[in-house]
């Protein structure tokens, strides 16, 4: 797959198909999308193209900072793994947010030879979304290229979209995720040193500090998960919370791997997949009150 960071970078002017968007967290309507433009790209026997951003551009009007769902790079290798040949990764800027629809088609114009677009019912392109759905059909009969229109994906009755697994990602409603996305959540870190407490409960736990690229995490909870850990995939659950019985109030994801003794881990990645829901972090009157829950997880955790 050939990858770019601008338009510019593109020579010899390839005929594509093409879909431009944010792409964030590549969920089952984008992966429609997809679809459609290798589909598409095959019957022509031209390339197949993406164009999406970083930063998201809700991110970058909204003036607030909103935590992607995942980092360009594995935004970019999830891409490929989907038989797109091209992807140009656009730094998304105020500059760019104020781009008219007119210039915005004419500067794909410049550098692509441009067959189709493939695009969502709510596309729109240009500033303060000027370019809707109806103008992309009449610059298309203008300037030589089709449109084709993905319907929606929907889940439970619902449109799938980026800010619903967000808000669904928060309530800890981690199954409905995976089903909107089409594959596991999953987070990166490494392994930290921690004060060794679930350790003097019997239960030893890793500790985890997020990637330096911060990714959305899951609402507070205990979770049923899987690990990939020196190359291992291995079964654990993971706590994510402040630890309301012990009367902390930081963040802190740790993760007790099922029936595995672990030594000499810091400082190693980890990738933690997030399965199932368990339930919510709650403070527990007794150290024993807590060493008894953490039993019932666990088991619950080996039924799934």
């Amino acid at each position: 797959m050939e990858i770019y960071k601008s338009l510019d970078d593109i020579k010899d002017k390839p005929a594509v198909v093409l879909a431009v968007g944010s792409f964030d967290g590549l969920h089952q309507g984008h992966h429609a999308i997809i679809d459609a433009v290798r589909t598409e790209a095959n019957r022509q026997g031209v390339k197949s193209m993406i164009i999406t951003f970083a930063p998201t551009p809700r991110e970058v009007l909204s003036g607030q900072k909103v935590i992607a769902l995942m980092k360009p790079e594995e935004k970019i290798a999830k891409i490929q793994s989907l038989g797109i040949d091209i992807v140009c990764v656009k730094h998304f800027d105020l500059a760019f947010a104020k781009m008219g629809r007119d210039d915005f088609i004419k500067r794909l114009l410049t550098y692509l030879d441009l067959k189709t677009l493939v695009a969502g019912p709510d596309h729109h392109i240009g500033r303060k979304h000027e370019g809707s759905i109806s103008y992309l059909h009449e610059a298309g009969k203008v300037h030589g290229f089709d449109l084709i229109i993905v319907p929606k994906a929907r889940y439970k009755g619902v449109d799938i979209s980026s800010q619903l697994i967000r808000k669904t990602l928060k309530e800890g409603n981690i199954e409905d995720v995976n089903a909107t996305l089409g594959y596991t959540y999953n987070i990166l870190g490494s392994i930290v040193r921690g004060v060794k407490r679930g350790r003097s409960l019997g239960f030893p736990t890793l500790n985890i500090k997020q990637d330096l690229f911060p990714v959305m995490i899951p609402g507070y909870g205990v979770y049923c998960v899987t690990v990939l850990l020196e190359g291992k995939r291995l079964p654990a659950v993971c706590n994510i919370g402040v630890r309301p019985t012990f009367l902390e109030d930081h963040l802190s994801i740790e993760v007790h791997v099922i029936n595995t003794h672990l030594e000499s881990l810091y400082g190693k990645p980890i990738e933690i997949y997030f399965e199932r829901f368990v339930r919510e972090e709650r403070k527990f009157e007794s150290k024993d009150a807590l060493i008894e829950q953490i039993r019932k997880d666990i088991e619950k955790c080996k039924t799934y």
